[in-house]
């Protein structure tokens, strides 16, 4: 079929089109299939005991994709009571890592002869370093429980250090993805966005991206000075001061420069800096007095300077370096620090 539709002919709909109509309002992972995930707040595992072979897994709901086939659609499972699951014995010597999965089975798809969804434990490979096991089509991961070598009823698994939530959850379409799950994190279009510790983050179809970066702020306490009368990174005394940032999806960051600074006869000492991209190229903002932090007078005192930049490229490191220059013999600086604000 190449169209189809649902609660729309009087007869003739059917469970493949029931399930691809219900994932419609659910954040999508490809043209004709929904992201799995759980509801938040369910399907905690904990063991019996503090070392047994044994584990309960609380109720809980969650969407598990169909993936034997393109247009298989998804199913809604729920878990209605605590479920006891016993995880086999370990390997005499090797350790193994196992999978606990939500199957569905559908013999239209699979062959597998069966029509029910189960509580699966998806036994590892033992080995010295061991690796999860490969996942069976239409399943949604649950945990990954790392087994001991010589484990049995009566040296059992200890749950504290024991198991890995793999958990991933659903959201509607549209919605901001929650927080967790190691399994299945990576984003399905870009511009989709995920909670993720507290922070707002966003898929450039690559990686997650902090939609606004962390504020940097970087200084140095060291005395320094300089007798250049053009703009230099190195002061005599000290070492340079750098801050290095990642460029916000806005493409724009709000830079400020200051120190503590003076200069002989008060003929000017001037702090300003250069903002390039970290892997090297060429300076997008260079070194100037309309950029600087600048003070003439007698003695010293604190100045500093702010400027707005913009034509970053988004998820790209740069580094703001300070650079200073003297209007007489020599300029004294002190204190100095560059702070980085990304702008929303």
């Amino acid at each position: 079929m190449t169209i189809r539709s649902a609660w729309h002919l009087p007869t003739g709909q059917t469970r493949e089109d029931t399930r691809l109509a219900a994932s419609l309002g659910m954040a999508s992972s490809g043209p004709l299939t929904a992201r799995g995930g759980c509801a938040v707040g369910g399907l905690q595992l904990s063991g019996t005991a503090a070392a047994s072979m044994q584990a309960r897994l609380s109720p809980g709901r969650l969407w598990v994709p169909g993936t034997s086939a393109a247009a298989q659609g998804g199913y809604p499972v729920t878990v209605d009571a605590d479920t006891l699951l016993t995880f086999a014995d370990g390997h005499a010597t090797l350790p193994r890592v196992d999978a606990l999965v939500v199957r569905v089975y559908d013999a239209d798809y699979d062959a597998s002869g069966r029509y029910e969804v189960v509580l699966e434990i998806v036994q590892g490979t033992p080995a010295g370093a061991p690796v999860p096991p490969a996942l069976p089509k239409s399943a949604e991961l649950l945990y990954e429980v790392s087994v001991p070598a010589g484990a049995s009823a009566a040296r059992g698994i200890t749950w504290a250090a024991a198991v890995a939530d793999r958990r991933r959850y659903a959201a509607a379409l549209g919605g901001i993805l929650p927080a967790g799950g190691g399994y299945g994190a990576q984003g399905t279009h870009v511009g989709q966005y995920r909670d993720a510790g507290g922070r707002l983050e966003r898929w450039d179809g690559g990686q997650w991206q902090k939609y606004i970066p962390d504020a940097m702020l970087t200084r140095n306490s060291t005395p320094g000075n300089t007798t250049s009368q053009t703009y230099a990174e190195a002061l005599a005394a000290t070492t340079p001061l750098v801050a290095t940032f990642v460029a916000p999806s806005s493409t724009w960051v709000h830079i400020a420069v200051g120190a503590r600074a003076g200069s002989d006869n008060g003929g000017g000492a001037y702090i300003s800096v250069n903002v390039r991209p970290k892997a090297g190229g060429a300076d997008l903002s260079t070194a100037s007095d309309d950029r600087a932090a600048v003070y003439t007078g007698a003695g010293s005192a604190s100045v500093y300077t702010n400027f707005a930049l913009g034509r970053l490229t988004p998820g790209v490191e740069y580094t703001a370096t300070a650079a200073h220059r003297t209007g007489s013999t020599k300029a004294y600086f002190d204190s100095r620090f560059i702070r980085v604000d990304p702008v929303a």
